[in-house]
């Protein structure tokens, strides 16, 4: 259990600042990870995904709390599923050249690294009764 709680705390701390930066500004925030200007559509869409990455981050933070509880494991699930998600297209969006730099490389990366831990201490936690493929 110690391991999806400092899982949780990495995931709280990077939407949070993600979400805020995406809130605040989402040009910096566009251009620093996906080396391209964003249009006004962009900066919207930019805006909506910082408040939704802001929940994300707040809900994980809940389910730090949770102790093996059917919210934790929503939350789990929820994360590895949007980490593993983000990290993909991150990383499929630069290697077809669509986006560019170091930051975009190190952010799918990141994401894909913590949708593996959490996925690895879901699978960890289930009962052996219980199909795997619940996850």
């Amino acid at each position: 259990m110690p391991i999806q709680r400092q899982l949780l705390t990495i995931a709280t701390l990077a939407e949070c600042l993600a979400g805020l930066a995406l809130m605040f500004t989402p040009d910096a925030a566009v251009t620093l990870l996906l080396g391209a200007e964003p249009g006004a559509v962009g900066l919207m869409v930019g805006r909506i995904a910082g408040v939704a990455l802001l929940a994300l981050g707040i809900a994980c933070w809940g389910a730090r709390a949770d102790s093996g509880g059917p919210a934790q494991a929503g939350t789990l699930r929820a994360i590895t599923v949007y980490n593993g998600g983000a990290g993909l297209l991150l990383i499929a969006f630069v290697a077809t050249g669509k986006a560019y730099g170091v930051a975009v490389w190190i952010a799918g990366v990141l994401h894909v690294a913590l949708a593996a831990g959490f996925a690895a201490s879901l699978w960890r936690l289930m009962p052996a009764s219980t199909a795997r493929s619940e996850l």
